[in-house]
């Protein structure tokens, strides 16, 4: 990812997306939708994952308040895909969702506008009228963000048998003079004088980063049908909301109610702002820009379930017709993306399960360089190499431990907790884990450190145990410890590449497709890991600078010394060069920022 241009920044978008007529996947209640956001800049190019918005429960006329952000660049094609899923599950693996249809369209026709008002069908939709509308809205480039923490008070009770379960809806004014959505609160249960969660959002989305212009905030009752009840609604400046936040309060007028009741009508409740801060906004880009290292370490199956790698049958054999086994596929489908946020491109390769290098006891963390002091090799390419060396010099075994690898990949990212790294561990393996306890224990300690952990399933064993891992469900715990966050995403590749392809004749595309699977929630684990800790762009930038401040003073030294003993060795007369106190002098680097653990 390279820095936006000051040009860029003009053409920064705000897209909001609403559907029509979607097919009900539910059989007690309707579907409960969700958009998904992808983009590509050509069509050869595989589509990445963009973000996601909010989930809209019981509604198969859906709104969705949450807004994806997109640079729109006239001299590029730049093709959207819009995906619908009915959400069943609090997963993030998108596999176990239903599909209610996708869109594909350019960005230039969107911001053309007709699909705004006509919208456009949905393809594989199974109906035939299902159609989703697009509205995209120029904003500002803003580095900041808002957290604002509001409450109700005294707010219209809307239900009959309990109280009302009120979220509120915020929308910005636009240059037309309409208003659109910019996000929206938690809904809390049965409750007349709710807290809401604070609500984090850009300054720009929420407001163009100008306090005069008008906010329209919106106070509903949900429903589980879908047919959310208005409660009231108010207009304010930024300015005049955050103003003697905590003491003032906004009154909730629901104009139908108040022309019905006339003068005996007050308000449908109060809206207090109970804390407002502004905070540096800490999206997964303003990290790389800053100069946030991600390095990437590789650990490879070498259990002999895998099969003779001699053999055509061998999940490790190399058909000299095609490029690829199951293993290179997923070693480049990770590493040739991971490989350009890495400045060195060193990367340490291991095997586990294997008798390694003429070694009678089996070893699960061995490195296929076979040189321990450094198991470091260059790129991708020495990933390969490594990987095929080490095939050909050892021997299949078992059983299957994954611990190991995962706790000296937590080692290694103990060592580097300034908030300058992140580590990325990818294991490749063909079966079962035998050591589960001991992985789950393994993994919840590492959740603490900075270390997002990738598990690719090749062949076509039972994976069941690997879900254990992933926390999609629950954070992961053992004992009475529970993880700080999720840290592993499991993708099984035959999932991936679908049941009619023939997973010894993998290619290029099949990387890409599984690169957009294993990768996508990896900006929200670094996101998760900083944030908490103190860790903003800003002071990443500062320690980036201070580790380049450092590394060209010594390279300074370095040049300094070889120039004074070539200027000995001309003159004749060698004096000594104290190359230690040279490098002292010239290594002065700025402190630096200090984080907060």
């Amino acid at each position: 990812m390279s820095a936006q241009s000051d040009a860029d920044l003009s053409n920064l978008l705000d897209i909001t997306v609403s559907c029509s007529n979607l097919k009900n996947k539910d059989t007690f209640s309707k579907s409960d939708p969700m958009c998904v956001l992808f983009i590509r800049d050509n069509p050869s190019s595989p589509f990445f994952e963009v973000g996601r918005t909010e989930r809209v429960e019981n509604n198969l006329n859906p709104s969705f308040n949450t807004p994806f952000r997109l640079t729109y660049f006239f001299e590029r094609r730049q093709e959207l895909r819009f995906e619908i899923y009915d959400c069943d599950s609090h997963s993030s693996s998108l596999d176990r969702h239903d599909k209610l249809g996708h869109l594909e369209i350019s960005l230039a026709e969107i911001v053309q506008g007709r699909i705004a008002t006509q919208g456009k069908l949905l393809t594989d939709s199974g109906n035939s009228t299902a159609k989703l509308f697009v509205r995209a809205q120029q904003t500002v480039a803003c580095t900041e963000s808002y957290n604002l923490s509001f409450c109700g008070r005294g707010l219209d009770n809307k239900d009959f048998f309990s109280k009302s379960d009120p979220y509120l809806v915020f929308y910005k004014k636009t240059s037309k003079g309409d208003f659109f959505a910019t996000g929206q609160t938690n809904v809390v249960n049965n409750n007349l004088n709710p807290n809401w969660k604070p609500h984090v959002v850009n300054k720009a989305t929420f407001n163009d980063n100008n306090d005069q212009l008008p906010i329209k905030i919106e106070c509903y009752d949900f429903d589980d049908d879908g047919s959310h009840d208005f409660i009231g609604d108010f207009t304010v400046t930024s300015a005049e909301l955050f103003k003697d936040v905590g003491t003032k309060t906004f009154p909730l007028i629901n104009a139908r109610k108040k022309e019905k009741k006339g003068k005996k009508y007050d308000n449908s409740g109060v809206i207090h702002l109970s804390s407002f801060a502004i905070e540096e906004d800490c999206d997964f880009i303003y990290y790389v820009q800053a100069g946030l290292q991600i390095s990437f370490i590789v650990s490879i199956d070498f259990t002999a379930s895998n099969g003779d790698p001699r053999n055509p049958s061998s999940l490790h054999f190399f058909n000299p017709q095609y490029p690829f086994n199951q293993y290179t596929t997923a070693i480049q489908a990770v590493g040739n993306i991971i490989q350009e946020y890495d400045s060195d491109k060193l990367f340490p390769v291991y095997g586990f399960g294997g008798r390694f290098f003429g070694q009678m006891a089996i070893n699960h963390n061995w490195p296929l360089n076979n040189n321990p002091d450094n198991p470091n090799v260059c790129g991708v390419q020495g990933i390969m190499d490594a990987y095929r060396y080490g095939l050909s010099q050892s021997q299949l075994a078992g059983p299957t431990y994954f611990a190991p690898t995962v706790r000296a990949a937590m080692k290694t990212a103990s060592e580097f907790q300034t908030g300058l790294h992140y580590f990325m561990l990818l294991i490749i393996t063909d079966g079962a884990i035998t050591d589960l306890e001991q992985t789950i224990e393994a993994i919840v300690e590492a959740s603490y450190y900075p270390l997002s952990i990738i598990i690719i399933g090749v062949g076509n064993a039972d994976f069941e145990s690997m879900e254990a891992l992933d926390s999609d469900k629950a954070m992961l715990r053992y004992g009475n410890r529970v993880a700080a966050r999720d840290i592993v995403q499991f993708v099984a590749l035959r999932e991936v590449i679908g049941p009619n392809v023939n997973p010894n004749q993998l290619s290029s595309k099949h990387q890409d497709i599984l690169a957009r699977h294993v990768l996508a929630e990896v900006p929200r684990q670094v996101k998760n890991y900083m944030k908490p800790r103190g860790v903003f762009p800003s002071t990443v930038k500062k320690l980036a600078e201070a580790e380049n401040a450092k590394m060209a003073a010594a390279m300074r030294a370095q040049q300094q010394y070889q120039q004074q003993m070539q200027q000995q060795q001309q003159s004749g007369q060698p004096q000594h060069v104290d190359e230690h106190a040279i490098i002292q002098e010239q290594r002065q680097p700025p402190q630096p920022a200090t984080i907060n653990q």
